[in-house]
């Protein structure tokens, strides 16, 4: 965005005007000449995490086109999952009616039952389960939430469950223990502007932004921003779709992120080329950093990384004096055996040059008037007991948000005491989305009850107890809000469900008025109204604003006020930033970050590289899915229909293998079949092969034929602070798969 200039939307003004009406206003709705059925409805996408503004046409009653809204914060850009969301609202595969299972498990027969009978057996079988093993034997999962987080985690808490499932140990909760110990808040790229700068230096780091909308920045901001930007540098094993317009590259050996963050900041430190006054009085612990890292030398880090010596000094270089700058983290470098670590040397390399809270640097947003939408969990008292695995892996534990370690609840499953007797899967997929999928489902056939809701039979639903039909985000009245941001916008219903399905807040809702009716609400409208109680709303009014947001100066230098605390500093225990962790230190954690070998590698396991000679990452981003979803979409497939994994040509040459050949990937738990791409912008050395790939078409769906995660570990050493999984740094070998189809 270029300035406050082009937030008129964003402000209560719309309020004011609709208030003063006689007449309803509604400004998100236009007449197509005198054809009262004929409208469009403005609204917020769901597809992924982004959350842009959108138009929707309605022909009666139907949805007849999708664009986005020129007017908007996202200025009416759109990916090819939003636009082709007609596909999965019209989808004939769509869950219409809530199920009862008649037949064994994965059988596939079904018996069509009332919402009411569902609901009912749902909430007394919980009821049951509480009274005789107590909350913590119900196990409360999502998925990527997609803004419903703090539905999951209120109902959770208001029947008393530790035990929430998310994919969140190896995908965003690793960033936000590891922002949260060293800054007290959650810190994102200022894209904007409106402090007057952009930033100069921009790091992709493990991110492909381009392709699909971060946790809290959006594609159309970063490259609005980069066309500002001196030095862009995109750190990643391979080249992605924006490597042509980089600076420099820096083809890091997967899972060795740790030791390139350490061995730049040895090059700042070593040269002085960070910000003394900054580190002086913001910081804690910088002679102990300093100190840590003199063992990363960029010679020695250049042989760990495989990147060369002068790409990291130049890299360091222009980060600590080409300024402000900011770095763009992506989940890569959460799924690993390391991932806290090598998080918080990356925070410290934004922090000892001065790039927190600044124009253009890392910021933590401030809120809409609406507050943090989060509050809506967090006013239920939370469990008595620790989520499973958080005894071990103790960030798991901290507040405000505790979740369990399913690899943890998979063990206990298979081989303990299996202390999860129920599952409420809402919008969640583990078989396909957590490592080592057959063990995930041998598990899950262990656990006595499972609900699911979800749009389609999924893998994970063809094994449930009970499913139920999920209404689609176009069919949906909600707030939407992607963790803390500056804006909250309003997810606004164009067309009536297909069949019977309910939006997941109404799911939520129903159950919670059956089991702890002190907590929920006598209907949807009346939960939206309280949640837009701050800013003085009601939902009626905040579907036609649509959008609240601050976009000014307030957002900086926060520090230098009372915003966090009084005479100023950081809500961390020191008040400073906390190069040196006390949290961790308390919780016998290493308190500095330090590099760790990944599990399997050349270096780790030399015997087992012997047979599987290459380096495998799986989970790479392709604009046309996210994770599980639209493989069902037929626009969608048709762009891309089959999984698709990235060998060198050199690579291919040596097994026989030429661009399009199905082939084989195998590691030590298994092996699938993938398409093969060849790829010359990476090391021959390395494969990429696409996760959570299963084929809704067939019968079985193809749950173990080409899904990632049979390649996967589920077992330990995970990240020793929040347990994190390794997707991104294993070794694999390939071959030719016979016959060819």
């Amino acid at each position: 965005m270029d300035g406050a200039d082009n937030r008129p939307h964003v402000h209560l003004f719309w309020l004011r005007i609709l208030r003063s009406q006689k007449k309803k206003v509604i400004p998100s709705i236009f007449l197509r000449g005198a054809e009262m059925s004929e409208h469009v409805v403005k609204t917020t996408c769901k597809s992924c995490h982004g959350g842009c503004r959108v138009l929707v046409k309605v022909k009666s009653g139907k949805i007849v086109h999708i664009e986005g809204d020129p007017s908007s914060l996202t200025r009416g850009t759109m990916c090819p999952k939003g636009l082709a969301s007609i596909k999965e609202v019209y989808n004939p595969s769509r869950l219409k009616y809530p199920l009862k299972r008649v037949g064994e498990r994965g059988e596939g027969e079904w018996k069509r039952i009332s919402w009411k009978e569902a609901l009912d057996t749902i909430a007394e079988k919980m009821k049951e389960y509480i009274e005789e093993y107590g909350p913590s034997s119900i196990l409360i999962g999502q998925g990527t939430g997609r803004g419903y987080n703090r539905y999951t985690f209120r109902f959770a808490r208001s029947i008393g469950s530790p035990n929430v499932l998310l994919p969140a140990h190896f995908c965003y909760a690793p960033r936000l223990a590891a922002f949260g110990i060293t800054v007290g808040g959650r810190l994102y790229c200022d894209y904007h502007g409106w402090g007057g700068e952009y930033p100069k230096t921009i790091v992709h780091w493990g991110k492909q932004l381009e392709y699909t909308n971060a946790d809290g920045e959006m594609a159309v901001w970063f490259l609005r921003a980069l066309e500002e930007a001196e030095h862009f540098i995109l750190v990643d094993p391979k080249a992605t779709p924006v490597a042509h317009r980089a600076d420099l590259w820096l083809p890091v050996r997967p899972g060795t992120d740790a030791a390139l963050a350490l061995g730049m900041l040895n090059v700042i430190i070593s040269e002085e080329l960070y910000d003394k006054d900054f580190v002086e009085q913001w910081t804690h612990g910088f002679d102990r950093l300093r100190e840590r890292v003199e063992e990363y030398s960029p010679d020695k880090v250049s042989r760990i990384t495989w990147v060369p010596e002068d790409k990291i000094k130049l890299a360091a270089e222009w980060f600590a004096t080409s300024r402000p700058g900011c770095i763009q983290i992506g989940q890569a470098l959460e799924a690993g055996n390391n991932s806290i670590q090598t998080l918080r040397a990356i925070i410290c390399l934004m922090a000892v040059t001065g790039n927190i809270e600044r124009p253009g640097g890392m910021v933590n947003w401030v809120p809409p008037e609406t507050g943090e939408m989060e509050e809506f969990a967090l006013e239920v008292p939370p469990p008595e007991e620790l989520p499973i695995g958080a005894d071990r892996y103790k960030l798991l534990a901290l507040p405000p948000f505790a979740m369990c370690h399913f690899e943890s609840v998979c063990e206990d499953l298979l081989n303990g005491e299996r202390r999860i007797k129920m599952m409420h899967l809402q919008g969640t997929n583990p078989v396909l989305a957590y490592a080592n999928s057959k063990d995930v489902l041998k598990a899950l056939l262990n656990v006595e009850f499972i609900s699911v809701v979800d749009l389609y039979m999924s893998p994970t639903a063809k094994y449930a107890d009970i499913v139920l039909p999920a209404a689609h985000w176009l069919e949906t009245d909600d707030i939407y809000d992607m963790h803390p941001r500056f804006f909250v916008s309003a997810i606004v219903r164009a067309v009536e469900p297909v069949g019977e399905a309910l939006p997941d807040n109404v799911i939520f809702n129903e159950l919670g008025k059956r089991l702890a009716p002190k907590y929920w609400f006598s209907d949807v409208y009346e939960m939206l109204n309280y949640q837009l109680r701050k800013a003085g709303i009601t939902w009626e009014e905040f579907k036609e604003i649509g959008v609240l947001a601050r976009t000014g100066k307030e957002h900086y230098y926060k520090y230098k006020t009372n915003y966090w605390r009084e005479g100023g500093g950081f809500p961390t225990p020191t008040g400073k930033i906390e190069l040196y962790s006390t949290i961790l230190e308390n919780l016998n954690y290493d308190p500095l970050p330090h590099y760790r070998e990944p599990n399997e590698s050349p270096y780790s396991t030399p015997e087992l590289s012997e047979k599987y000679p290459l380096i495998l990452s799986t989970g790479g981003r392709v604009p046309y899915y996210f994770h599980s979803q639209y493989r069902q979409n037929p626009w969608l497939r048709e762009l891309q229909p089959d999984p698709v994994a990235l060998i060198h040509p050199e690579t291919a040459e040596k097994y026989g293998i030429k661009d399009g050949d199905w082939i084989w990937i195998e590691t030590p738990r298994g092996r699938i079949r993938q398409r093969a791409r060849l790829f010359e912008a990476m090391n021959p050395r390395y494969v990429f092969a696409q996760a959570s790939w299963y084929y809704p078409e067939k019968p079985d769906l193809g749950i173990f034929e080409s899904n990632a995660n049979v390649l996967t570990s589920n077992k330990p050493p995970f990240d020793p602070c929040i347990g994190s999984t390794t997707f991104r740094a294993m070794l694999c070998r390939i071959y030719r798969c016979d016959g060819g189809e």
